[in-house]
């Protein structure tokens, strides 16, 4: 058996049971990861697809309400006793994989410092967490949003696209520094996925979503109108 199929067979067994964060959603970040890596000329493809594959193994070990933020910490410590006992990776690679996987959740505002501050050796890093943000867009990210946040309202009557619409990642950020939460419906939700494309790191990343993107909204205007018979 191939490393990589061990690796699936690895993450599949670990992540059993898991719904937001299952196995479908590690398989489509390592499509995006791979698409995003060719056409930027990563010429790794092997540590690429190990750090996809691996990037959400911390999940099944943390309570996903509480302590959400810890997976990619944890799972960079689970990855990095795997990959140490099972495959002859230097230490340079293991090191470029596990930083990916313990920053690929981390606040936009530390992981552009951190990009700025390795430079180079952040490019993994950059081409993971853009492909983990790849699935929270477009028809992916819609379908996600209303799974995830089936519990909210789906709109306001009176105020369809929220006060959120519009709004960019940095006022995401600011909301969320002023201790205000996204929005209470799953439109805010949304509008929030939406606004990572602010944050995305690569060239590659922002040409392929900007079409998602255009979706996303043309979607929440047709609704809206849908919705209102107008």
């Amino acid at each position: 058996m191939d490393k990589i199929r061990q690796i699936e067979d690895y993450v599949r067994s670990t992540m059993i049971g898991a719904v937001a964060h299952d196995f479908k959603h590690v398989d489509r970040v390592r499509q995006w990861a791979l698409l995003i890596a060719e056409e930027e000329g990563f010429e790794d493809l092997e540590i690429v697809e190990v750090a996809a594959l691996l990037h959400d193994i911390g999940s099944a070990s943390v309570d996903e309400k509480r302590e959400r933020d810890k997976h990619g910490q944890v799972g960079a410590e689970i990855a990095a006793k795997f990959l140490k006992e099972n495959y002859n990776l230097t230490q340079e690679q293991i090191e470029q994989i596990t930083s990916a996987i313990r920053h690929h959740c981390s606040p936009p505002s530390l992981v552009a410092d951190l990009l700025r501050t390795i430079g180079e050796k952040g490019r993994l890093l950059a081409i993971i967490r853009d492909a983990d943000t790849m699935d929270a867009i477009g028809a992916v990210g819609l379908m996600r949003a209303f799974t995830s946040k089936a519990a909210k309202l789906e709109y306001d009557p009176e105020n369809f696209k929220g006060d959120t619409w519009g709004l960019s990642g940095r006022e995401f950020d600011e909301k969320f520094a002023q201790g205000l939460g996204i929005g209470g419906t799953i439109i805010d939700q949304i509008n929030f996925q939406i606004s990572y494309y602010d944050n995305l790191n690569t060239k590659a990343a922002k040409r392929m979503a900007k079409p998602l993107i255009d979706y996303m909204k043309e979607y929440i205007v047709q609704l809206e109108h849908e919705i209102n018979n107008r």
